[in-house]
């Protein structure tokens, strides 16, 4: 059975995220770094294809972790390798650190509450929140509306479904925002990984993922794990970055300004999706009549001028990816992916 660790992402507003721990995940190899820090993997964890090629060499940096996990600060300054499989052009990493849950102490955060109350009052996702709502609502019949959110954070999602009339439950590890979202919304948030739920027999008509999958090692292990918690033609929702996108934005950035090639820093985003292979991903884990396009953005403040352009460029990019034939361009900077459960 493979374990499931916990992880956040400060870069996203900290929700929580389940990722299979390192250890059940890696391919038992020589390190080829000699220093026994890493564990090496050797296939494309969507397709199982063997051809991997190295494409972006990703820094460690975890000066701030000296005193307070060194083990974890051994690894500043080494170098990790993304390689991209050249039968479905996903990006993963070329090895995972060895280190006994590497995800766990690397997110080892504290937030306050009164910073866990601002992200539950932020609007800054809700674009990207009604957007899946309104495609739900379309995909879901009106008497189904069992939903799920995995990674809830501090409940703003389920705050903005139960508006529109479903009855939510939520996934959430960290034990302040998972009790402020189940103050907040009066809804079940479990302590526990998907798969546990499953066993238990928890069963809904819709699943979402809001920028949790590229965290996870092994991502079909979880997609295949959300089916086993769908009923018959329930829908799985998933919102990730363009890992091929993002990494042009980044090196044009680079090109024009100081800024550097950070697009998977620390492993933060340890998984490179590209349309095609958030795809496939989704069809090798049981889903069927998958469909990919360009996700919403991010919306920052519009209290200044410089929000304010901020919001007009990412909607205006938003607006270019969403024409025909985009989505495999380099405008189409997030993913929005839909499958739908295989009956039984």
């Amino acid at each position: 059975m493979t374990s499931f660790a916990r992880l956040e992402d400060p870069s996203e507003g900290g929700p929580i995220r389940l990722t299979p721990s390192a250890e059940a995940t890696a391919v038992k190899k020589p390190d080829p770094t000699g220093r026994g820090r890493f564990e090496p993997v050797a296939r494309c964890w969507v397709c199982d294809g063997a051809a991997l090629s190295r494409y972006c060499r990703c820094r460690m940096d975890f000066s701030e972790y000296a005193e307070q996990d060194p083990g974890l600060h051994e690894y500043t300054g080494e170098h990790v390798w993304l390689v991209r499989c050249a039968s479905c052009g996903f990006g993963q990493p070329e090895a995972l650190p060895a280190l006994p849950r590497y995800f766990d102490r690397m997110y080892d955060q504290q937030w306050s509450p009164a910073w866990v109350e601002e992200e539950f009052a932020a609007t800054y996702k809700d674009l990207i929140f009604r957007r899946i709502l309104d495609e739900l609502a379309f995909r879901v019949p009106p008497a189904r509306r069992r939903l799920l959110d995995i990674g809830a954070h501090a409940g703003r999602f389920m705050h903005l479904a139960q508006a529109r009339g479903w009855t939510v439950e939520g996934i959430e590890l960290n034990p302040r925002t998972a009790a402020y979202a189940e103050a907040r919304t009066g809804a079940a948030v479990h302590r526990v990984n998907a798969h546990t739920l499953a066993l238990d027999g928890h069963r809904y008509d819709a699943v979402v993922l809001t920028d949790v999958l590229e965290h996870i090692p092994e991502p079909r292990v979880l997609l295949a794990a959300l089916a086993g918690l769908l009923d018959p033609g329930g829908i799985v929702a998933v919102k990730v970055p363009n890992g091929s996108a993002q990494l042009t934005k980044e090196r044009w950035l680079s090109r024009l300004t100081a800024h550097r090639v950070s697009v998977a820093d620390n492993l933060v985003h340890v998984n490179q999706f590209t349309p095609g292979s958030l795809r496939l991903a989704l069809e090798r884990a049981g889903f069927k009549r998958s469909s990919v396009a360009v996700a919403a953005p991010e919306l920052p403040p519009a209290a200044s001028a410089r929000g304010l352009a901020d919001r007009a460029l990412r909607l205006g990019l938003f607006a270019a990816a969403s024409l025909p034939g985009a989505l495999h361009t380099p405008l189409a900077l997030h993913l929005q992916a839909y499958g739908t459960n295989s009956p039984r």
